[in-house]
């Protein structure tokens, strides 16, 4: 890919201090264009969870945006183009999607001849934002004008990675706010999908700073920033405002409730020697009865190693352990067709002291499906070739329940369930006159190791709480376990256990529990009554700078 520009190598645009940068960014070319895009994205991952240096994704952005401007001066741009935008996007999810290739080494002989599937995923996704970035070099401008197509160009990009194929919305630009603090409200009006739109042009915008227009106004390059600065300065102190007027983010007034995690690891929970003791372990953990323990029990997804609500022997000691109390718990379940036919789900219950003997009291059925994690694509094709998911109890696979809806059962609020990869996505959450009075997730974060993966997707089930106005409960066995109020803030957090209380923990395991009360809702959001539409419309309104805007 040769460059176009002058034989001179300079920098064509009034002269300034980032002048000799943009001019070695537009020099780059071949493998050092790819390299430098590929080092970019990786690098925009110290925006993220658990580490929040948003700068890292503003640098990046306006690098990328650059690498734009130089692919549009080579001899093919749409290639230019293309590789480049792939590059970036494939260190950006290479790096912030590390925690997949976990998931395959927790049973090795099992499935690690199938991490291949981890580099495809990222290789498929990169492929969407190097198509984007393609189709995009066509109407590229020297102007300010780029900075919204560029922008919008992301976002188009982003929204397909999320909704495609049942969608894979992990690390939004949003994301990089951390959940609870000024900017993380705007996601109450417009969800996360407006604050990641308005991220990606507000760090665009800077970029215009320097361009390849031998003439242009000081006031076109810096109006762009200027704009952005104001955007996100109204942002912040709305944010501040609304969370100074909120509650202390301590304040709690509902119910009590128990969060549990054994600790078990994933790699030994569904050895047949652990049955007893995993069960056994949740047991002590949920404790006896009594007047002052709390009234409402969660264990997370998957929490015992089989299907609980048909298993007599874990069901009954259960039951009996709970007394009045309600137990929320995730749980395999299995229903038994005709010809010996089974059909599992993947499930959440609320039991109860005698659900032993009358079932339990409310079952949601897991809505969205982690592909390969919890069912395979054309799952009779892949049986026949012995393709199989990583989940232990359904090997060929857990069939959908309906869209989450409100959970109802006596002697507890209603709540709306999210189960592990449910938790990323927006709007999922029942509303209008369905509208819960809590969130509870539960999840097996165990499967992503001890890096960044918990923390990230903790913060993603912390964002369903700012939207929806709601406060959220979170057990995540391996994970980050607590409780959020209805602002996103973490008022909670599970835990290691003491030893002299709740006995010790077996080799490996790192049980935590948290007693707490849980905070009061608040009024419905915009977000929750309106869902996505101020996004679309904030789409068409930026949008309007590719009409405003200096084109060249």
């Amino acid at each position: 890919m040769t460059s176009k520009l002058p034989a001179s190598r300079r920098y064509m645009g009034e002269a300034n201090m980032l002048a000799p940068l943009y001019t070695r960014i537009l020099e780059l070319d071949g493998w050092r264009a790819l390299a430098a895009a590929g080092g970019a994205g990786a690098f925009a991952n110290l925006a993220f969870a658990p580490l929040y240096i948003w700068p890292a994704l503003l640098v990046s952005v306006i690098f990328l945006l650059w690498l734009m401007d130089g692919a549009s001066v080579t001899e093919n741009p749409k290639a230019a183009a293309f590789w480049r935008g792939g590059a970036f996007a494939f260190g950006l999810f290479g790096v912030g999607f590390h925690w997949l290739g976990f998931a395959f080494l927790v049973t090795p002989n099992a499935h690690l001849a199938f991490i291949w599937l981890v580099p495809a995923l990222i290789a498929v996704l990169s492929f969407i934002w190097a198509l984007a970035l393609r189709i995009m070099i066509r109407f590229w401008s020297n102007g300010p004008q780029r900075v919204v197509l560029f922008a919008t160009t992301l976002i188009a990009a982003e929204w397909t990675r999320g909704h495609l194929f049942g969608g894979f919305p992990w690390n939004l630009p949003g994301m990089i706010w951390a959940p609870g603090g000024a900017v993380s409200q705007l996601a109450s009006i417009g969800g996360i999908w407006t604050l990641s739109a308005i991220t990606l042009a507000a760090f665009a915008a800077p970029a215009a700073l320097a361009d390849l227009r031998p003439r242009a106004s000081v006031f076109s390059r810096v109006a762009p920033g200027l704009v952005a600065a104001m955007a996100f300065g109204a942002t912040w102190g709305w944010g501040a405002q609304r969370l100074q007027s909120a509650p202390d983010a301590g304040a709690a007034n509902g119910p009590t409730i128990r969060i549990v995690d054994a600790g078990v690891p994933q790699a030994e929970k569904h050895k047949p020697e652990q049955r007893a003791n995993v069960l056994r372990r949740y047991l002590e953990l949920t404790g006896a009865d009594g007047p002052n323990t709390p009234g409402i029990v969660i264990w997370p997804e998957g929490a015992v190693p089989y299907a609980l609500l048909q298993w007599p022997d874990a069901l009954d000691p259960v039951s009996e352990r709970l007394g009045v109390r309600r137990l929320i718990v995730g749980t395999s379940r299995v229903d038994r067709l005709s010809a010996g036919r089974e059909r599992w789900y993947n499930s959440v219950a609320v039991i109860s002291g005698d659900s032993n003997r009358r079932g339990a009291l409310s079952i949601y059925d897991k809505h969205r499906l982690v592909p390969f994690g919890e069912f395979v694509p054309f799952r009779d094709v892949a049986a026949r070739i012995g393709v199989e998911t990583l989940q232990t109890l359904a090997t060929s696979g857990f069939y959908p329940g309906p869209p989450p809806s409100r959970q109802s059962a006596p002697g507890i609020p209603a709540f709306g369930p999210l189960v592990c990869y449910e938790a990323l996505f927006p709007g999922l959450s029942p509303r209008f006159e369905d509208r819960p009075e809590w969130l509870v997730n539960v999840s097996i974060d165990a499967w992503f190791g001890r890096l960044w993966g918990p923390a990230q997707h903790s913060d993603h089930a912390r964002y369903r709480a700012i939207e929806e106005g709601l406060p959220l409960a979170r057990a995540a066995s391996g994970g980050l376990s607590g409780v959020t109020d209805a602002y996103g803030r973490l008022i909670a957090m599970a835990d290691a256990v003491d030893p002299a209380i709740w006995g010790p923990d077996p080799d490996g395991w790192r049980a935590r529990v948290l007693d707490t009360s849980l905070p009061d809702a608040i009024e419905p959001t915009f977000y929750s009554l309106w869902g996505d539409r101020v996004f679309w419309i904030y789409i068409v309104i930026f949008n309007l700078g590719l009409f405003v805007l200096p084109r060249k």
